[in-house]
């Protein structure tokens, strides 16, 4: 068993290492909320992670992988979420310009835990690939003879790499953050982690089940 929990993490760990909306969500909430806001978007993601994995345990998520209207409903859903907080970055970006420039470097937006924390959290459970690859993903590392605590343990185990992931991303980008908080640079930052979002949301928006 120690042997499933060690591939299942390192097939974990390859995935969370492909940049995605949770990735941009943590990096974007570090430089503009601080390190404590983005461990909290981090926190959120994995709480996500724990709902789908549950929801893959229970049968649930298999059925964005078989019903075309449930896996449009939650892609639409979610695509317009990332749009939202990708415009909103950018919208961020083009109201800092002008007289910012002369303020000198801005701090980081003081708390917004909570809401970084639903950030996280909304980012990742509206995603249904993320669904998709839990519950493609569990049976391939359980079976009619495993103990029936594996699969909450599997379960355990991805959102601690998962929260691990977006922890160090949280804590480099919050370190860097000072410089990258000019007002010129956080202007660009916010441009492009903004437009990124907006991307992924539209990818999202097309994609496939």
């Amino acid at each position: 068993m120690f042997a499933t929990l060690i591939a299942f993490a390192g097939v974990s760990l390859l995935a969370t290492l492909i940049p995605g909306p949770d990735t941009a969500v943590v990096i974007k909430n570090s430089l503009g909320r601080g390190r404590r806001s983005a461990i909290a978007t981090a926190g959120g993601c994995s709480t996500g992670q724990v709902g789908w994995g549950l929801a893959s345990i229970a049968g649930i998520a298999a059925l964005l992988a078989t019903s075309v209207v449930a896996f449009s409903i939650m892609k639409w859903v979610g695509a317009l979420y990332l749009c939202y907080i990708g415009i909103r970055s950018l919208i961020s970006a083009v109201r800092s310009g002008g007289a910012a420039e002369a303020a000198g470097p801005r701090a980081a937006a003081p708390g917004g835990a909570a809401a970084s924390y639903r950030d996280g959290l909304l980012t990742n459970a509206l995603n249904p690939k993320t669904a998709l690859f839990m519950s493609a993903l569990l049976p391939q590392f359980t079976g009619p003879g495993d103990p029936a605590w594996l699969p909450f343990a599997l379960v355990a185990v991805t959102a601690v790499v998962s929260f691990a992931c977006m922890a160090a991303y949280a804590l480099v980008f919050a370190k860097i953050g000072d410089v990258l908080r000019r007002p010129v640079v956080r202007r660009t930052v916010d441009g492009a982690m903004g437009g990124v979002l907006v991307s992924f949301g539209v990818g999202l928006a097309f994609s496939q089940a």
